[in-house]
């Protein structure tokens, strides 16, 4: 016996069909009484894979696209949410409907309603999509608060689909820096640090580069190391020592996007890790959990400010070349009170 199309759901009179549809994929909701209820995702699917047919009051056999128009009509984000769903099913999960923020439950393979517990909570967007990485970050939390994981899916112009699994993380690493015995003097170059005499600085903290009988610093390591009182620095043009008021103008001249990136690595620092330029890899820093000698970078970090927008394609590249580097990816977003940081990896359910 077939479903009848009931205003906006498709009811399964017949038990011993409602019972094997239910039990073999959990689909819609069993009915007092027997039969089953289904909604317009659930009755499309099993339409499009030969396994219900649909009609109406007056036995008439519904086609697919009144199902997708009545679909669209309750649901503008079907056209985007129907293809994620089909996917995932084919996959061999089970779907329901999540409230929000989250489009969909997730239950893992062979689990169910009343079975299991959900597996992720997914949320759902096109390849054009931007959004704030702040929503995002509010998004992720509320769903990890339900002790969730956070899934995105993004369906591109074909009809693919590629998903991400999204954390808010707390890095921490174990290098300390309390343990500074001696002052240094650095002189200025251009957009480099000249310290000599400073080898502890390379190699117990791993601060820039050593060459020959001196240690090269970014300019950021520069204002970190003088911020922290350890480092005095001169203008190689002028042999004038530079306040931290004056190399940090100096130092915004000669980088657009300074001052947030010094927050970060900042941050980075006091949190025990050991940041390093991620220009090879796109991003502005590698971040090593422990000694960069005896460890990989597990890292790479972009810092963005509190009203960052990103693109499906930036995502799209940077996970995509961390992944290649076996290194997870991660946004680093600088608001008034602290640095956020949120893990985005590739992911195949």
């Amino acid at each position: 016996m077939p479903g009848i199309l009931k205003n906006n759901k498709v009811i399964v009179e017949a038990e011993d069909e409602a019972n094997r549809l239910y039990n073999k994929g959990y689909y819609g909701i069993p009915l007092s009484g027997g039969g089953l209820e289904l909604d317009l995702f659930e009755a499309r699917y099993l339409m499009d894979t030969d396994r219900l047919e649909i009609i109406d009051s007056t036995d008439t056999e519904v086609p697919s696209s009144m199902l997708i128009n009545r679909s669209l009509s309750l649901q503008p984000k079907s056209s985007l949410l129907y293809p994620v769903y089909s996917d995932m099913r084919r996959r061999g999960y089970v779907l329901k409907k999540a409230s929000s923020p989250a489009d969909f439950r997730v239950f893992p393979r062979g689990g169910g309603p009343g079975k299991t517990p959900s597996k992720y909570w997914l949320v759902a967007y096109t390849e054009t999509d931007k959004f704030l990485l702040s929503s995002i970050e509010e998004i992720c939390k509320r769903i990890m608060k339900l002790k969730k994981d956070m899934l995105v899916a993004t369906l591109d112009e074909e009809g693919d689909v590629t998903y991400y699994k999204i954390s808010t993380i707390d890095l921490t690493g174990s290098t300390e820096l309390e343990t500074f015995t001696e002052q240094y003097q650095g002189i200025i170059y251009g957009d480099r640090c000249l310290v000599k005499d400073a080898q502890e600085l390379h190699d117990r903290f791993f601060f820039g580069r050593v060459i020959f009988d001196k240690v090269e610093l970014s300019l950021i390591e520069t204002y970190f190391l003088q911020d922290k009182g350890i480092l005095t620095v001169i203008d190689g043009c002028t042999e004038e020592v530079m306040d931290k008021c004056t190399l940090q103008s100096y130092s915004s001249k000669k980088q657009k996007d300074y001052e947030v990136r010094y927050r970060v690595y900042k941050d980075m620092r006091e949190r025990g890790l050991i940041p390093k330029t991620g220009f090879k890899y796109g991003t502005a820093f590698r971040c090593y959990l422990g000694d960069p000698d005896h460890h990989h970078a597990e890292y790479l970090i972009q810092p963005v400010g509190e009203e960052f927008e990103c693109s499906r394609y930036d995502v799209s590249r940077a996970v995509r070349v961390a992944h290649s580097v076996r290194k997870y990816f991660a946004f680093a977003r600088s608001s008034d009170d602290a640095i956020n940081y949120t893990k985005i990896e590739r992911k195949t359910p």
